[in-house]
């Protein structure tokens, strides 16, 4: 049995109806329960619901990424993306990791443009993190396509702007190199850099390559090249939940534990060694943190089809403007 017919039968056209009913049906918050292992990103891959992909919170970094493996094998690795904190440790020691910030850059990008995307899981971390606005990403990213006249000077130019670095060979996110016709750029929105080869002013083929042998990994005809926004965290910035669009559907474990979560890493203070560093980004925590649970408005008690004492998952109907202020 493949795991597609495994998929389809767990979830069967009877449940399949009845959970599409209930969460078409008015009900706010619809609970799941007795999901053991993988039934939950079982029941996540057959749910189609909104205008984008469905966001699924886990209670931590190692729940989440569980929930990504799965996701990943039923839906295909081109349509879950992860969303995880942009620091190697907790935020109030203020170390960024670049690789961090290519995936949740690359996952802000992808939420409005790419129709493959089906699913994003984060985790409390994440969501404790501020985000840039849709505009703020839409201004600094640049796009190429193969064929298509391209002054390289100017794109360059773009480049030093939005704080690229020129290196001799591009190792790490924020940097470019140049040689001749031949210029290398690692974006903050995909894991490999790419290599753009110039035949006059038009772009002749377009590579991702490995950083370690210089070799190519795959052809493209288009690309998007996105900057470093986690530095513009204070223009505009907000939850997750504002970035996205509002009949996103929230898949959540335990929504109080999420919420409580993020109110004690909000109401944390920045580490000595980071503030004497300069390391501490005061401007890059979610103080403001919109609810997955719509705690703040919900009023329709969640679909219960029996009274066990903890539901293993929580699918939330956002409601325009639900808003639970972490800290005042």
């Amino acid at each position: 049995m493949t795991i597609k017919e495994l998929s389809e039968s767990f979830l069967s056209p009877a449940r399949a109806s009845a959970l599409d009913s209930a969460l078409r049906g008015g009900n706010a918050i619809v609970s799941a329960y007795n999901l053991a292992g993988s039934a939950a990103p079982m029941m996540l891959a057959s749910v189609k619901y909104g205008s984008g992909p469905l966001l699924v919170v886990g209670d931590s970094l190692d729940d989440a990424g569980y929930l990504y493996h799965d996701l990943s094998r039923l839906l295909g690795e081109d349509a879950v993306l992860m969303f995880p904190s942009g620091y190697k440790r907790a935020i109030k020691y203020g170390q960024p990791d670049p690789p961090s910030q290519i995936l949740r850059t690359e996952a802000l990008g992808a939420w409005h443009s790419d129709s493959r995307l089906r699913a994003v899981v984060t985790y409390p971390e994440a969501l404790a993190e501020k985000v840039v606005s849709r505009d703020t990403i839409d201004t600094r990213t640049m796009s190429l396509r193969k064929g298509v006249d391209t002054d390289m000077t100017e794109t360059v130019k773009w480049l030093r702007t939005n704080g690229f670095s020129e290196e001799d060979y591009v190792y790490e996110p924020g940097q470019f190199a140049v040689r001749g016709s031949i210029l290398d750029i690692f974006g903050y929105s995909n894991e490999l850099p790419y290599r753009l080869d110039f035949f006059g002013d038009e772009i002749d083929s377009i590579r991702t390559f490995n950083i370690e042998t210089q070799l190519s990994e795959q052809q493209l005809d288009q690309v998007s090249v996105t900057a470093n926004v986690s530095g513009s965290v204070a223009s505009g910035a907000g939850s997750l939940l504002d970035f996205i669009p509002d009949d996103t559907l929230v898949a959540v474990r335990d929504a109080s534990f999420t919420v409580e979560r993020i109110k004690a890493i909000a109401s944390d203070s920045f580490s000595d060694s980071a503030l004497m560093a300069g390391e501490a980004d005061t401007d890059a925590m979610n103080l403001n943190f919109a609810c997955p649970h719509c705690v703040s408005c919900a009023s329709v008690p969640p679909v219960r089809p029996m009274r066990p004492p903890v539901p293993q998952l929580t699918l939330t109907v956002r409601r325009r403007g639900c808003t639970t202020r972490i800290l005042t």
